[in-house]
């Protein structure tokens, strides 16, 4: 049977255009959410679930990449656990310039300790505003 060891909210925007349309450099990977899941004195494999959310306002124009991303550490270059890409070209496809993006994502035992951190990020390939809502939510189990 699993047994629940932590679980832990980073919470950056709650709702929706609550941002005001901070913005993102192209290219720069910028953190968003950051977590530590306890997990020290689990017995058995460890199972991490992860999701995130970021929305983004896109400016009309031409072919364009979001990504986020979850890493297992606080810098971006640490191992990616999960992400999550979304190419897109608003000005041909679509009427809309409000783009959410979603990561949902599992880390499969990790080694046990006070504290496991798990590190969100977003990228762009073009300058973007972040509207809101974004947020990063983790839970560990055991057996």
């Amino acid at each position: 049977m699993s047994r629940f060891l932590d679980a832990r909210t980073s919470q950056n925007a709650s709702t929706a255009g609550s941002m005001n349309g901070v913005g993102l450099t192209a290219n720069q990977n910028v953190l968003i959410g950051q977590i530590g899941l306890n997990t020290a004195g689990a017995a058995g494999p460890i199972r991490v679930q992860l999701n995130g959310v970021a929305t983004f306002f896109v400016f009309s124009g031409g072919f364009i990449t979001l990504t986020l991303f979850a890493v297992r550490g606080s810098v971006a270059t640490d191992p990616v656990v999960a992400s999550n890409r979304l190419q897109l070209n608003p000005g041909a496809t679509t009427p809309t310039n409000t783009f959410p993006l979603y990561l949902i994502g599992s880390d499969y035992n990790p080694v046990p300790s006070a504290e496991i951190v798990y590190s969100l990020f977003v990228n762009s390939s073009v300058n973007v505003n972040r509207i809101g809502p974004e947020s990063f939510n983790g839970c560990a189990y055991s057996d």
